[in-house]
């Protein structure tokens, strides 16, 4: 990419966006993606880890009702990342970004263990 042609406000913007750039790649690890294509594009990350022995259409159902609940939300089934994960002991966590709904057998195990 040549900026030699663009004017002094464009390139004062891309200046701005490589410092942001640097600096969550610093601070954040592996989260700085999600934040910095939240800072640039206005999206929200939607990211739902279930155990895999629930059906998929049976996880997004809930999920879908955890949105609505907890975060006054409805994404589309295309924006919601769904993972598996078999460390988890049954149902689901839900995130929006950082924020998180936790409706695992993992917080009730904890609990009972204090």
């Amino acid at each position: 990419m040549d900026i030699s042609n663009l004017e002094k406000n464009e390139k004062k913007i891309i200046l701005k966006k490589l410092r942001l750039y640097q600096d969550l790649t610093k601070k954040l690890w592996n989260r700085w993606k999600r934040v910095f294509n939240k800072i640039n594009n206005w999206k929200s990350y939607y990211l739902v880890e279930y155990f895999p022995n629930n059906d998929l259409d049976f996880v997004y159902n809930k999920s879908k009702e955890v949105y609505k609940n907890f975060f006054w939300l409805s994404p589309s089934r295309e924006e919601i990342v769904f993972v598996e994960k078999k460390s988890m002991w049954g149902w689901m966590k839900v995130f929006m970004d950082d924020d998180l709904v936790d409706l695992s057998f993992e917080k009730i195990e904890k609990k009972l263990k204090k």
